[in-house]
């Protein structure tokens, strides 16, 4: 009998290449999943043509491409969001191995990663050269180590194992809508009575101010009006980089693509457009990225709701779409929406040491998977089933 064997380490051979800009793209997006959007050749690519190359690592095996892990520097210790002691304050202020400057693995400032990596028998030998090669580059590169975070749950599970001194830790949630044939007046029907007088509420106000809602792809004349709009939004809460970074990210994702799987909901004042999302298609899913208003003419009246939960969710229910994907931030308010929580965890590999013991990466995943529970309250579907692992005390 024939048995299909994993390749050994030897047998795979890796390689760190500048940027994304010379891997087969359609060999790479054999290994991009359903959910996995932002680990997509064209939106990687689009990220170094708008904010410079970042080394990419290949793990390849008889001249298939097995697997890919995307590298970048992180923010540093001022970003909370793209620093470790941002998003795990209290395990790097132990004095752990996570101190110091880090090598981020998975896509640059994304708030969902994913395994770039193939599946059966072959995956946790690729997994392991993966990291051993990252951790190869962050120690040319004068690093301290390694993080993948954002990374889907069971994703950092699985390259936690494939490395010992790897630590697997729950650091926050993405958020994701079940898209009801009815859209968004569907889902509003279901939400108790408190909320669906809030919804009808948000709705007449934002009808007063005479806005009108449309739906558009983003058409060379609307991206720098759209990127205008994001930049404020930005600037509003504490973002820099300013309109022409944005039509940097913008006018990058066209050349490769993107734009051609993006639809923004705009909203129209007679000619002047006051207020835009701007989403992607990718399978059956949808997934928001960017708001923006014009705060310079009018102060804003629920346009955010409105065009970032109820047409969106209109669009995706009339297009069969599945899940309209709302990413990080805002929990609370997207959970008594009617979202669903799934983790997020950060893999953390230090060149020497471990970042925690296993004990204390025990005790932080289950205090932590205790505090989303606690923000998820009396919505018990906005819990499902693939928390249980974190917030058990078994290893």
């Amino acid at each position: 009998m024939n048995v299909l064997r994993a390749p050994t380490a030897a047998a795979i051979g890796t390689r760190v290449h500048p940027d994304a800009h010379g891997i087969d793209p359609a060999a790479w997006d054999r290994l991009v999943g359903a959910d996995n959007f932002y680990g997509s050749h064209r939106w990687v690519r689009s990220t170094h043509l708008a904010s410079g190359a970042d080394p990419v690592v290949t793990a390849r095996a008889s001249g298939d491409l097995l697997g890919v892990l995307p590298t970048w520097p992180g923010e540093g210790g001022g970003d909370e969001m793209f620093s470790l002691p941002g998003i795990l304050p209290g395990l790097t202020n132990d004095g752990g191995g996570g101190a110091g400057r880090q090598l981020w693995l998975g896509t640059r400032r994304s708030v969902r990663n994913e395994l770039l990596c193939v599946r059966g028998p072959q995956r946790r030998p690729v997994l392991r050269a993966l990291l051993g090669r990252a951790l190869e580059l962050a120690s040319d590169r004068g690093d301290d180590g390694v993080v993948m975070a954002y990374l889907a749950g069971a994703d950092a599970l699985e390259l936690a194992a494939a490395h010992p001194r790897a630590r697997a830790l729950l650091h926050s949630a993405d958020t994701y809508l079940p898209v009801p044939p009815g859209g968004a007046g569907e889902l509003s029907a279901r939400a108790d009575q408190h909320s669906r007088t809030r919804r009808r509420s948000e709705i007449r106000a934002f009808q007063r101010t005479g806005t009108v809602v449309r739906t558009s792809r983003l058409t060379e004349d609307l991206v720098p009006r759209i990127a205008e709009l994001i930049a404020q939004n930005r600037t509003r809460h504490g973002s820099s980089g300013g309109p022409q970074a944005v039509l940097d990210a913008l006018n990058a994702q066209r050349a490769t693509g993107l734009l051609d799987d993006a639809v923004a909901f705009l909203g129209l004042r007679g000619p002047d457009l006051v207020a835009a999302t701007v989403c992607y298609e990718h399978g059956d899913q949808l997934y928001a990225r960017y708001f923006g208003y014009d705060y310079t003419r009018t102060a804003p009246s629920n346009e955010y709701f409105l065009l970032t939960y109820h047409a969106p969710l209109d669009y995706a229910a009339e297009c069969g779409f599945r899940r309209y994907r709302t990413a990080v931030s805002a929990w609370d308010v997207k959970i008594r929406r009617g979202a669903r929580l799934t983790p997020l965890a950060a893999v953390v590999l230090p060149l020497r040491g471990a970042v925690c013991t296993p004990a204390r990466q025990r005790e932080h995943n289950i205090t932590a998977a205790g505090r989303w529970r606690q923000l998820a309250g009396t919505h018990l579907r906005a819990m499902g089933p693939e928390w249980a692992c974190w917030d058990s005390p078994l290893p």
